[in-house]
């Protein structure tokens, strides 16, 4: 019950204790203020929003960093809180999100018209949904900002039960009225629907966090896919297992497309947060770079892995063998690619890695193209196109090459050539990729690949012209 009362002690501390009280610490930029209870911060119009309009009482804390979202077809800047979710809208007001009605939705009973007719004593009707609001609520209602704030009442007053106890409740458009007796005749809090639909979110994804996981804190965000975390006062590298992100900071290669963007998400996801480290007994524990190979997941619930993918900011990846969560990442990226989300959608790379690069491959020219060169030549980072297919793992171990199809067309590998630089070696592929699909192609009896030297691998297409190379770091 420690978080329904939260909001009353915030309440009488905040009136206690001057403005630089140890629950919120102002973070050395003058337009940001940060809180250590979750080390996420807010600022510009959504601060002004919340300062003005009830602070930790009204909206809780933020659970989310600021960021895009779409929300109900329009891209807007929003910041997720325990109590709300705050929306800039295109002209720069600042507007509460439609939780009450989006959380009926995920409890199976969305709202339905009331009966209508005149008003009860001490009510207000609403012919708008047929609803009736009465006594403390709709007092509670006017007093604090009433249909801007709240929106109509989308159902009537009925109990609920709320971690483990009954509650009389109503929905409105942007929030969940509850009356607490417990705390005085007419108390009035709103319920924590920012938490509780974003928890719901993780849960519909058919994910769920399991109990026990080792807890760390991310120290820093390398790129897209990989991050440093403090465990046990150790700091170890992990890389996210189940995605790929488009290149940002190997100085090997050219950022690609959307490789930017996917290390900022990261970093607003996981930068300075608490998060549970799930391992996969189907992956290594570890991977050729001695990093650890996790399942991140957040406190509110949800897995950044996933979340990568589902906003459009990485590709699902099988590296070898399936992994734990297969189904519902490869799911998540035919949502994400499906609504043009992120890397997916054509004002941005339409899921092609190199900048600029056409959405389907160029068919050859008529007459072929120029001749295969020998797999012992080295042609070295940043000159590939890396489209329409890239290598995105070698492993010299177990000598399997895993290559991706970026582009929206399927490719056939027929004649095309997998080389092993250092030993001047062809590693056999073959078949039809089809868009988006990753493979794993094993190699043949003997080795082809060396385990002892670098040994960087490239890709030439029929005609012999460089497709992609990988860099053996």
């Amino acid at each position: 019950m420690y978080r329904r009362f939260a909001p009353v002690i915030l309440i009488v501390a905040l009136t206690m204790l001057s403005a630089a009280s140890c629950t919120v610490a102002l973070s050395a930029q003058s337009n940001q203020r940060c809180f250590a209870e979750t080390g996420l911060c807010i600022s510009g119009p959504i601060r002004a929003y919340w300062e003005r309009n009830g602070e930790l009482a009204v909206f809780g804390f933020p659970i989310t960093a600021q960021s895009e979202e779409s929300v109900e077809g329009r891209s807007l800047q929003v910041q997720w809180f325990e109590r709300d979710r705050l929306e800039i809208q295109p002209d720069g007001r600042v507007t509460a999100g439609r939780l009450g009605a989006e959380r009926l939705e995920q409890l199976g009973t969305p709202w339905q018209p009331g009966a209508g007719g005149p008003a009860g004593p001490g009510c207000a009707s609403f012919a708008e949904t047929g609803h009736q609001v009465c006594g403390a609520f709709l007092r509670y209602w006017r007093a604090n900002g009433g249909l801007e704030r709240f929106g109509l009442p989308l159902t009537g007053e009925f109990t609920a039960e709320l971690e483990g106890r009954p509650f009389t409740v109503q929905y409105f458009e942007r929030r969940r009225f509850e009356l607490h007796p417990e705390i005085g005749p007419d108390a009035v809090l709103l319920g924590l629907l920012g938490r509780e639909v974003l928890q719901m979110r993780g849960m519909a994804s058919g994910l769920t966090r399991p109990e026990g996981l080792p807890v760390g804190q991310v120290v820093n965000v390398v790129d897209g896919d990989t991050v440093d975390v403090r465990i046990n006062g150790q700091v170890e590298r992990v890389r996210l297992i189940g995605i790929d992100t488009p290149e940002s900071v190997d100085p090997r290669q050219t950022v690609e497309c959307f490789g930017r963007e996917a290390a900022a998400k990261a970093t607003e996801l996981l930068n300075g947060r608490t998060v549970f480290l799930e391992a996969d007994g189907s992956q290594a524990d570890r991977d050729r770079f001695d990093r650890l190979l996790r399942y991140l997941w957040l406190e509110d619930g949800r897995m950044v892995n996933y979340e990568l993918i589902d906003q459009g900011y990485a590709f699902e990846y099988t590296f070898a063998v399936p992994y734990r969560y297969q189904a519902q990442f490869k799911a998540a990226e035919a949502r994400a690619r499906a609504e043009g989300r992120g890397l997916w959608s054509p004002a941005t790379c339409n899921g092609q890695r190199s900048p600029g690069a056409t959405p389907t491959p160029t068919p050859p020219p008529l007459g072929g193209g120029p001749a295969p060169v020998s797999c012992a030549s080295d042609p070295g980072p940043g000159v590939a196109p890396e489209t329409p297919v890239r290598i995105v793992a070698i492993d010299k171990r177990a000598e399997t090459v895993t290559l991706r199809n970026v582009s929206n067309a399927p490719v056939d590998l027929s004649g095309w050539r997998m080389c092993s630089i250092r030993g001047g070696q062809e590693h056999p592929i073959g078949g039809v990729l089809a868009p988006g699909e990753t493979r794993t192609f094993p190699g043949p009896e003997g080795n082809i690949w060396s385990n002892s030297e670098r040994d960087p691998g490239a890709l030439y297409d029929a005609q012999g012209r460089l497709v992609s190379y990988w860099a053996d770091r």
